[in-house]
């Protein structure tokens, strides 16, 4: 019994429980952040929240919500009660789509492997990169708020991405196992010593107290450094 108590309370039992509540805490909160499919215009975050017949319906925390009508060959986006209307040109070899704006203004949108770029009537790209001003919009003279492609992209689902990166996660729980062996087990500092090849070219090629210290503050910054990466997912 008291042996079994021991083991209860052991540091490396604590260490691991911790780890695999916060693991399963923190895969659990973040699944909807990783899952959900998301897509920007005008700098607003959008995602989809719910369908009426043939309508979708995009939310935004920071602006007005965005209508998309599907039809078969067209879709019409609705923002701030203007209408864009996209037409489907070709789907084979290149997708290629058509936007009417409401000032009457027409482009051309070409998908390049997945890169949406915009021609104007001319036939000339139209440059989709946005300047702001102490966070604030400037609009040039001729400038769309919404590119073409920004159109596009809300139109379809395809175009639209999941955020965050979850790699960075399992790094981070590498990174806290790795850091506590190096810092709690004197067996894995003996192997990472053999593995650095020291003893190879030292008169005693036993690790020295000063090994074993620098060891366990190593492990401690990269816990500390896993912390960190962990965040990097979000």
């Amino acid at each position: 019994m008291t042996t079994w108590l021991k083991k209860i309370q052991s540091p490396t039992l604590i260490f691991f429980s911790c780890l695999l509540v916060v693991s399963v805490i923190i895969g659990f909160l973040s699944k909807p952040y990783f899952t959900e499919h998301i897509f920007y215009a005008d700098n607003n975050k959008y995602s989809f929240d719910h369908k009426q017949g043939n309508q979708m319906i995009y939310r935004s925390g920071t602006a007005d919500s965005i209508q998309v009508q599907v039809e078969q060959q067209k879709r019409t986006v609705s923002i701030s009660d203007q209408k864009y209307i996209i037409t489907e040109l070709s789907s084979t070899p290149i997708p290629t789509y058509s936007v009417s704006y409401p000032n009457e203004r027409k482009y051309e949108v070409k998908d390049q492997s997945g890169l949406l770029l915009s021609f104007d009537e001319q036939g000339n790209i139209v440059n989709s990169v946005s300047f702001y001003v102490n966070n604030q919009r400037v609009i040039s003279e001729g400038e769309e708020r919404y590119s073409p492609d920004t159109i596009v992209t809300a139109a379809y689902p395809l175009y639209h991405y999941t955020q965050g990166e979850p790699v960075y996660l399992f790094l981070a729980l590498a990174g806290l196992i790795f850091g506590w062996c190096s810092f709690y087990y004197r067996k894995f500092q003996d192997i990472l010593f053999l593995l650095s090849l020291r003893w190879i070219w030292v008169n005693d090629p036993e690790p020295s107290d000063f090994y074993y210290f620098m060891t366990k503050i190593g492990g401690i910054v990269v816990m500390v450094g896993a912390i960190g990466v962990a965040f990097k997912a979000f």
